[in-house]
């Protein structure tokens, strides 16, 4: 029967690149991912994959440190540092320490007796083995988050990012006035209240968003059902606030062309965003997105 360095020793190394009874070792999930892919946040306040294997790492390195000095505490920024630079190589640097940090601990404690393993850690109310079989639990645990965060998900595939036609209707209708001009008509402050509203009910709406921890941007995967608010009157409010921005800009730009260019700006809105997101947010939530569907509009009227 092997003695319990030797086991703990086991455990480490076959979570991390062994055949765990869980799934797939940390080492096979995190040798598919890319620097980019580890980078992905995927909800506001939530960790990224790199950032977890940080974390990992940190909790690998203080029960090895702990070995020799039990008092040891890791500072607050240790915890979940930020990667050093966003680059495939960092990434394999990060990685390859994590590997390091386990293999170091597993060699330490392969060589421990039975009786030292079940010595308390200082004062700390655990012994030497509840403390590395720790790390193996936690290694198991933040490897299936890692697999799950950098699993790809269905998104809505619109055409472009909202704000970026906003812009190209905007751009478009600058070069008109600069080739023909084209005056409103109408008084250039009027723009400035209509561009305010339009913002506010763009700020309005993405406030709904924050507070369901969901992105607000169409070409990230949905997480929840926004009703509240403002998507009470329209199931895109803020893309009736984008409309009324590049409306009130014409105005204060006394530009007609932004007046003609919003029903274009519209129609790529309608066809290539608002269509598509309906038929993945329907595919995504079901039966509350068909009803919401039935009793609510798509735009004001």
């Amino acid at each position: 029967m092997p003695r319990s360095g030797e086991r703990l020793a086991a455990e480490l190394r076959r979570a991390w690149n062994g055949e765990p009874w869980h799934g797939p070792s940390a080492h096979e999930v995190l040798r598919r991912l890319t620097a980019r892919q580890a980078a992905h946040r995927r909800a506001r306040g939530s960790h990224t994959p790199w950032e977890l294997v940080l974390h990992l790492t940190t909790w690998v390195e203080v029960p090895l440190r702990r070995l020799d000095d039990a008092a040891y505490t890791p500072a607050e920024i240790e915890d979940f540092p930020s990667p050093a630079a966003a680059s495939d190589d960092q990434w394999a640097v990060d990685v390859a320490r994590l590997a390091d940090a386990v293999e170091q601990l597993a060699a330490r404690v392969e060589s421990w007796g039975d009786l030292a393993l079940e010595q308390p850690v200082g004062e700390r109310g655990y012994t030497y083995t509840r403390m590395i079989d720790g790390v193996v639990h936690h290694l198991a645990y933040h490897t299936g988050q890692v697999a799950v965060l950098a699993r790809s998900e269905e998104v809505a595939g619109v055409v472009a990012p909202p704000p970026l036609i906003m812009a190209a209707a905007a751009v478009l209708a600058e070069l008109a006035q600069r080739a023909w001009r084209w005056p409103t008509g109408l008084s250039s402050w009027i723009g400035l209240p209509v561009a305010a509203l339009g913002l506010s009910l763009i700020w309005w709406a993405h406030e709904y968003f924050v507070r369901a921890h969901t992105s607000a941007a169409p070409w990230h995967p949905s997480r929840a059902l926004i009703v509240g608010g403002p998507f009470r009157y329209t199931r895109n409010p803020m893309y009736v606030g984008m409309l009324a921005t590049l409306a009130g800009a014409g105005f204060a730009r006394g530009n007609a062309w932004y007046l003609a260019a919003l029903p274009i700006a519209w129609a790529v809105l309608h066809w290539g965003v608002v269509r598509r997101e309906e038929r993945y947010l329907l595919k995504r939530f079901g039966a509350p997105y068909e009803q919401l569907l039935a009793t609510s509009r798509r735009w004001l009227v």
